[in-house]
């Protein structure tokens, strides 16, 4: 059976290197007929300068050559490529030549005189490599940009390192170069396919959901699902802007097997306010007192609306309570001073306490005892500032 090239050798381009001018021109009238195009050097220095200049597909090439022979033409290609496909023709005398060309990474040899059907078998087989190559290498390029337009900051990783990085994460956190950097700021737990995190980037904490997908060949796709304005929304009180209850679920852990000190206040006589005022008076009281808090307190102090008209505070590294009653006190007098529209001005009473938190329900009897001091400054006249026995 009559064996026909590959069509495919049609979009290719072979470099023919033979210094026998018998052998070389008719071999080479021949595969002309098979390959997009064919470039001839008549020893091995002409055949390197020509496969620099014109990258080829394939090389067929002699090994015995004068000026530079195969082997070292060869040699100095595949220092830079590895993946141009090489084949020697060659005699049955030139076996030693043959075991030193097999460690050069050649692809195959065809024996003196060149029988037809082999050869065309020979590059058919090759064809068939490099379209394979070509494919999977379009089909790397396709994913790789589908994989760069992902809009969420997004990895593929396994064990060793960070594979691959698009866009978004690049852009996103640039400091990030490896993936012990990567396991520091974000602490994933591989194990779940979906969880969320807060990390710090640039100063700005944001709130990330991340989704984890595992691949049979021990690859990771990681993907980070800025919800920062989502959580914001959930943990922040619409009317004053502070967050929410909810804030405490997400800082809870935070705050384990350290002395923790708390401020709890309240606006005095406000239900007077509502019903003299009417509610919308009383919105802006609420508002006002806010503002109030966040310009005293310091970034990283956690101020929540409690509910109605109570606010705590969680004071981030506060050394003891004697501190906190003066912050209180502090925060006490600012209300007092500030000038309110409509009201003038309003007053708050204050509980403080502090201790040492090991789990949620330690969490609460801390804001008990602030309440139960917050009742006594109520008790004992108002606009003052009580700490918790």
């Amino acid at each position: 059976m009559m064996i026909r090239p590959d069509i495919f050798l049609k979009e290719l381009v072979c470099l023919y290197v033979e210094d026998d001018a018998s052998i070389r021109e008719p071999f080479s009238m021949l595969i002309q007929r098979y390959f997009k195009e064919v470039i001839v050097a008549t020893n091995g220095r002409e055949g390197l300068a020509l496969y620099s200049e014109h990258e080829p597909d394939i090389i067929i090439s002699d090994i015995r050559m004068p000026v530079m022979d195969g082997l070292e033409m060869v040699q100095n290609i595949r220092e830079d490529d590895n993946d141009v496909f090489i084949v020697f023709i060659t005699a049955f005398s030139d076996i030693d030549y043959l075991k030193k060309a097999i460690d050069l990474g050649v692809d195959g040899y065809l024996t003196k005189p060149i029988d037809k059907q082999k050869l065309i078998l020979k590059l058919n087989k090759l064809a068939e490599y490099i379209k394979q190559k070509k494919e999977i290498k379009e089909y790397i390029a396709l994913l790789k940009d589908i994989f760069d337009k992902q809009l969420s900051p997004t990895i593929l990783m396994d064990k060793s390192g960070i594979k691959l990085k698009n866009k978004a994460f690049k852009s996103a956190f640039p400091n990030i170069n490896n993936l012990a950097q990567f396991n520091e700021m974000f602490d994933i737990d591989y194990t779940k396919k979906k969880q969320e995190k807060t990390v710090e980037v640039d100063g700005i904490r944001a709130t990330f959901e991340i989704l984890i997908q595992q691949t049979n060949n021990e690859l990771t796709l990681v993907i980070l699902n800025d919800i920062s304005e989502f959580e914001e929304e959930i943990l922040t009180d619409q009317l004053t802007k502070l967050y929410n209850r909810k804030i405490i679920e997400r800082i809870m852990t935070a705050l384990y097997d350290i002395e923790v000190y708390v401020i709890m206040l309240d606006i005095d006589n406000f239900k007077m306010v509502n019903d003299t005022y009417g509610h919308d008076v009383g919105d802006a009281v609420l508002a006002k007192i806010a503002e109030v808090l966040k310009t005293i307190l310091r970034k990283n102090d956690i101020i929540v609306r409690w509910g109605g008209e109570e606010f705590v505070i969680i004071l981030d590294s506060v050394p003891n309570i004697e501190i906190t009653k003066t912050i209180a006190n502090t925060i006490r007098e600012k209300i007092e001073a500030t000038y309110i529209e409509t009201v003038e001005h309003v007053t708050c009473s204050f509980g403080v306490c502090g201790g040492n938190i090991e789990n949620e329900k330690s969490f609460d009897e801390l804001l008990k005892k602030a309440d139960e001091a917050l009742y006594k400054a109520k008790k004992n006249g108002k606009n003052r500032v009580e700490v918790c026995s």
